[in-house]
């Protein structure tokens, strides 16, 4: 699904207006219609409900002043709590002050002290907020917060429709009707916890519009199931493709084990698992599916002298998947870096392998073959040597810029986890619960894309597809154990039914 930048929906706006004649007041109203539509929808009915609209002194106001008078037509009796007299706005929404008040709808500069009203929507800032709220702001938003039910305009006030990041005082809305095109800030966090259900309305900006737009973000959706590599009633093991896992260390079995289990649960043909041998027979009575390769040991880490093994191998293999409970160490590092520098097979880059990428980052430029690094934020920051609070703010960008400088596929994770691909686009996954924050969840989803990469998907693709997989079998997981208890094990053997749902969405 499309999602826009605030520049891109203010764009698409002038471009409806100055090339198409779509009138902003024209907009206006049809953002208004499709509010009340939404409204009356989810709420189950706006006839006799108290309806008090909080209206800010810019077109989101405007917008607010024009849902007011539509509300009053469908039975609402709606009052109007206001940012600034009438004689202090401008265009459209002084227009449809006007109007308001001329169908005799109340307009106060105050909030109602008893809060005795069934619906409150938030008409302050929509996508135009960013930095702090004022002192009037912050009141008028405890207003809102107090109602039995809020529904925002285009974006609850205190929220950030660009970057997903909010204020400390911020709207907690039941609904958010947003207009045009869903915005990117409504599917990042904290931001998306303030949303609600989301609904987007058209507002008459033409649909040329929106082709020529261009944007560069969209969101996961079922349809990222298309993507999934075919499967052949004639074919063999080989023909699913070959992935070599290098991980584990001592007492980081666990993870190694988890991501080689994954890469066959997403439907590769084989996987070899090469580890320390100091673990070598753990990995062996633990694993039944999946073949293990012992490699000379450094203490409790693998050793930089298995480069030679590890290479051998990798020629007869289509994919290397590196890092999931690898450790770390100064033979790690080498033989991690010589690894993504030699391979010519596509490399899936996770966890101590990003750790060990770190130490020297522009081995990323001398690599051969397709990449996919999947860092967690902190991770993340080590690759890029800064603090988190310096760039997580900023994350979609970053991302993006990361991975067009390095030709690679970023997978950032969080519960909004981030695909940047080589060509400047991302991608963000709406689908999470707390559920997943458990260790060995990352390597499960590495496994899950080498194994999609060795069917034959592209980086890209594997990605994408990987992340949405694995959040729907996170999904599974919780249905069946709930947030708290659910392990990395339970994504795991949650993947085959995930699968399952994926396929039939293909068909």
């Amino acid at each position: 699904m499309q999602i826009v930048t605030i520049d891109e929906m203010r764009k698409a706006e002038a471009t409806a207006f100055s090339e198409y004649g779509v009138s902003s007041l024209v907009m206006m109203e049809n953002a208004a219609q499709g509010f009340c539509d939404a409204l009356e929808k989810e709420y189950g009915g706006v006839e006799g409900k108290s309806v008090c609209v909080f209206c800010g002194g810019g077109n989101n106001g405007g917008d607010g002043y024009a849902i007011a008078r539509l509300l009053s037509l469908r039975g609402a009796k709606p009052f109007v709590v206001t940012k600034k007299d009438r004689e202090f706005l401008s265009g459209d929404a002084r227009t449809n002050a006007v109007l308001t008040e001329q169908f005799g709808i109340p307009i106060s500069s105050s909030c109602p002290a008893d809060g005795s009203y069934d619906i409150a929507v938030d008409s302050i800032y929509g996508i135009g907020f960013h930095g702090a709220l004022s002192e009037m702001d912050r009141q008028m938003t405890e207003c809102i917060n107090r109602a039995p039910y809020v529904a925002a305009v285009d974006m609850p006030s205190g929220a950030n429709a660009q970057n997903g990041s909010v204020s400390e005082s911020c709207v907690r809305a039941n609904l958010t009707v947003t207009f045009g095109r869903a915005k990117l800030g409504q599917f990042l966090y904290p931001a998306k916890e303030q949303i609600g259900k989301l609904v987007v309305v058209p507002i008459s900006v033409p649909n040329q519009v929106w082709d020529e737009l261009g944007t560069r973000h969209s969101v996961l959706t079922d349809a990222v199931f298309d993507l999934l590599p075919l499967r052949a009633m004639d074919s063999h093991k080989g023909s699913y493709g070959k992935v070599l896992a290098l991980g584990g260390s001592k007492g980081m079995c666990g993870a190694a084990v988890l991501s080689a289990e994954a890469v066959l649960r997403s439907g590769a043909g084989m996987a070899t698992l090469a580890v320390p041998n100091v673990i070598s027979e753990i990995a062996m009575k633990k694993l039944t599916e999946v073949m293990v390769l012992p490699l000379k040991s450094e203490g409790e880490t693998v050793s930089s002298e298995a480069f030679l093994p590890l290479k051998a191998k990798l020629d007869t293999q289509d994919v290397l998947l590196m890092g999931c409970g690898l450790g770390r160490g100064y033979g790690v590092e080498q033989l991690v870096q010589k690894l993504a520098q030699e391979s010519e097979k596509p490399m899936v880059i996770d966890a101590d392998g990003i750790n060990a990428i770190a130490q020297n980052i522009d081995i990323l430029k001398q690599k051969k073959a397709a990449a996919v690094l999947t860092p967690h934020p902190v991770e993340y920051s080590r690759l890029i040597g800064k603090d988190l609070k310096e760039w997580y703010g900023e994350r979609v960008s970053i991302a993006r810029k990361f991975a067009m400088e390095y030709q690679l596929c970023l997978v950032l994770k969080g519960a909004d986890s981030l695909i940047a691909t080589p060509d400047g686009r991302v991608l963000v996954n709406p689908v999470s619960n707390s559920g997943m924050a458990t260790a060995g969840s990352g390597d499960v989803l590495a496994g899950v894309i080498a194994g999609l990469i060795a069917q034959g998907a592209s980086a890209e693709n594997a990605a994408c597809i990987g992340v949405y997989l694995h959040a729907l079998a996170g999904q599974i997981a919780k249905e069946q154990f709930g947030e708290y208890a659910m392990t990395a094990g339970d994504v795991l053997r949650a993947l085959p039914e995930a699968l399952k749902k994926a396929a039939l969405k293909k068909e």
